[in-house]
């Protein structure tokens, strides 16, 4: 017993002093202040963050010390002052749970994308409610776009009164569509698919006819990963399921009478089961799918063993370019996403935000950060009155012969992102709006009007604004996961047993090791185990947000 506490004591000890390592340079302290100070008609607010290990800076510079830091303070009165950074969300939320359950002083803003601990923050009343500052501070600019998307705000959303500021995601950044290797369908003289059965021929003939000239039958159809769950953010099958209904597994959807219903558990799921199972069966897939997660499971597609993948626009980037650099001649399309057996279309929706910024009771300067925020959104709408080619001259581009140059290569020292300096941790984004620009770019082919449209959009290339316009016209067959609350008492309880019965039955069904009818049995024992009772709380976090302001 002795020995099993002092394990516990060591083991806790050596969690902080690892999270309090996770510092950065630009502070000693790994404490929020949480008083923002005013000093010669300057504000300094305080914040924390996480810091990629991609994100770059000029010599001598930092995130306290950069363009857009410098350009706050001299043109806004706003000196940002980041106390610590993490490497990642795990080890920032462990940082911020930390000084919540010791006492310690909040930073002012600060971004959470956890539940549980976006709920914990609120509930310990160390972070103040927005709403009043909203309506005094909030630009008319900002007001629009929050009354456009009132559900961003569900995750923050307590007892009718909202705690947080979303940080807003693309919208539809990373939903799917597929990507097929032409030049695989050109040697078989086969069409691009329209039907999921116009795929089926095609994967059969993938599998069959030796689509890469090697004399062996070692090709699959599809990639597809499924270890982490079958609707995901690469080597997606959701579009296998909304072939056959209006859910998503592992997504909570209103049912037909507006309530939220778990998708896993829908009779169409079934349908998509059946249709995996038989693709198993005949090779379509990777013999070894049950067990692949996301990173793994396109290394078949980048080996050139593969002719279909359905992943984001962002994949012509990764993993396609690294296809096309492993398999010379290799030719890859991005194309829409196919119809089922009823007409019916339908993929993963990525979620409205990314996180929510919080504020500390103590912070006074909610106008300062509205003030902040707008200018951002000011450069996204092509309408800021400081970032007129770029963010930074020198940075994301160069003034020659007084006019603005986005090539990197004329930019001495290359490209940088100034974007990743701003508290949004990259510019800010409406949803769906980069995508709206990607395909009036793409169809009109005009030139680019500044730094961001080079940058985020022209820059990547072709195939990449070809696939953004594809998922921008198929935007009608987004199927959101619309519970983004804590997770709920009994699915704390009960959620990881849920989860691992599920996604054993589905694999168990793909593989053959177990019969249709098993879904039948997992759906009663799902909900005997706690998914009634789950069902009932998810739907009364959903009723108390839906009627906030």
């Amino acid at each position: 017993m002795l020995k099993k506490a002092f394990a516990a004591l060591t083991a806790t000890a050596l969690a902080v002093g690892m999270l309090a390592g996770c510092t950065d340079s630009q502070s000693s302290s790994s404490n929020g202040s949480g008083d923002s100070k005013e000093k010669n008609g300057i504000v300094t607010i305080t914040t924390v963050r996480t810091l990629k290990d991609d994100t770059k800076f000029r010599e001598g510079e930092d995130l306290n010390n950069n363009p857009i830091t410098r350009w706050s303070e001299k043109e806004l009165g706003i000196k940002w002052k980041t106390l610590w950074t993490a490497p990642n969300d795990e080890q920032y939320h462990n940082k911020i749970r930390l000084a919540l359950s010791s006492g310690q002083k909040l930073p002012d803003v600060f971004k959470v994308s956890d539940g549980q601990l976006i709920n914990d923050l609120i509930r310990s009343g160390k972070v103040m409610p927005v709403d009043e500052a909203i309506e005094k501070y909030a630009s008319p600019r900002l007001k629009k776009i929050y009354e456009q998307f009132p559900e961003a705000f569900y995750p923050a959303t307590v007892d009718g009164k909202r705690y947080g500021i979303p940080r807003f995601s693309g919208g539809n950044g990373s939903d799917s569509l597929l990507w097929i290797r032409k030049d695989w369908l050109d040697k078989l003289g086969l069409q691009p698919p329209k039907t999921i059965e116009d795929l089926e021929k095609i994967m059969d003939a993938f599998v069959n006819k030796d689509p890469d000239g090697n004399g062996k039958k070692d090709t699959i159809g599809l990639t597809l990963a499924s270890k982490n769950g079958l609707a995901t953010w690469l080597a997606d099958g959701s579009f296998i399921f909304g072939a056959y209904g209006n859910y998503e597994p592992g997504s909570w959807s209103k049912g037909e009478d507006g309530k939220l219903v778990y998708g896993s558990v829908q009779p169409s799921m079934k349908k998509a089961l059946a249709k995996l199972n038989e693709w198993y069966q005949k090779g379509y897939l990777d013999k070894e799918v049950g067990i692949l997660d996301e990173q793994t499971a396109i290394k078949s597609f980048v080996a050139g063993k593969s002719g279909i993948i359905s992943a984001p626009p962002w994949a012509a980037g990764w993993p396609i370019a690294d296809a096309l650099k492993n398999n010379p001649g290799a030719i890859v399309e991005p194309y829409p996403l196919p119809s089922g057996p009823d007409g019916k279309i339908g993929r993963r929706g990525e979620g409205l935000v990314t996180g929510m910024f919080l504020f500390s009771k103590d912070f006074k300067h909610m106008d300062k950060f509205f003030q902040y925020l707008d200018e951002a959104y000011a450069y996204v709408y092509n309408d800021s009155k400081y970032f007129k080619y770029g963010l930074a001259e020198g940075y994301d581009y160069v003034m020659k012969n007084g006019k603005p140059v986005y090539d990197d290569k004329e930019i001495p020292g290359g490209r940088l992102d100034p974007g990743a300096y701003f508290i949004t941790e990259a510019i800010p984004t409406v949803p769906y709006m980069l995508y709206d620009l990607v395909e009036e770019l793409y169809t009109t082919k005009r030139q680019p009007k500044n730094a961001y449209e080079y940058t985020r959009i022209v820059s990547l290339g072709e195939s990449f604004m070809k696939a953004a316009t594809i998922v921008n016209q198929q935007n009608q067959y987004r199927i959101e996961n619309e519970f983004t609350g804590p997770p709920t008492k009994t699915m704390q309880k009960r959620g990881e047993f849920l989860t691992k019965m599920e996604r054993e039955t589905f694999a168990n069904i793909i593989y053959g090791r177990a019969p249709l009818s098993a879904f039948d049995d997992f759906v009663k024992k799902w909900e005997e185990s706690g998914g009634k009772e789950i069902t009932k709380e998810v739907n009364e976090w959903y009723q108390s947000v839906k009627g906030a302001k």
